[in-house]
């Protein structure tokens, strides 16, 4: 996978963590770990910016590969549960995204739920 698309999978998820403008300490550290995960060393982190919107990130996710989309989107709903509540923001912005992917939204809601930590 070349840098750019690294780039455009972590600006992805950028968008949806702070999706509902509250970047939460444990989605924080999610987005450092993809970042070393993706190669994107610290000193370029501002690379990922801007961050995108859910209207981008559909249009963002229709251009990628196919196996970049299944990529994405397990790290979309990963990054959504990272602090362990699922804002009214992010759900919209895993939606947007899923329903450009042909994913309805009670298969994320069900995709979202397994990943959920239980109480």
């Amino acid at each position: 996978m070349d840098k750019e698309l690294r780039r455009s999978i972590c600006r992805l998820i950028a968008g949806l963590v702070v999706a509902d403008d509250d970047l939460e300490p444990a989605e924080d550290a999610f987005v450092d770990k993809m970042l070393a995960k993706f190669e994107i060393p610290p000193d370029e982190r501002d690379t990922i910016f801007p961050i995108v919107d859910r209207s981008e990130a559909a249009e963002t996710i229709r251009q990628l590969p196919k196996e970049a989309q299944t990529m994405a989107l397990d790290l979309l709903i990963e990054a959504t549960v990272a602090d362990g509540v699922v804002a009214p923001e992010e759900k919209a912005y895993l939606e947007a995204v899923g329903n450009e992917l042909g994913i309805s939204p009670a298969e994320l809601d069900e995709r979202v739920a397994a990943k959920l930590p239980k109480k």
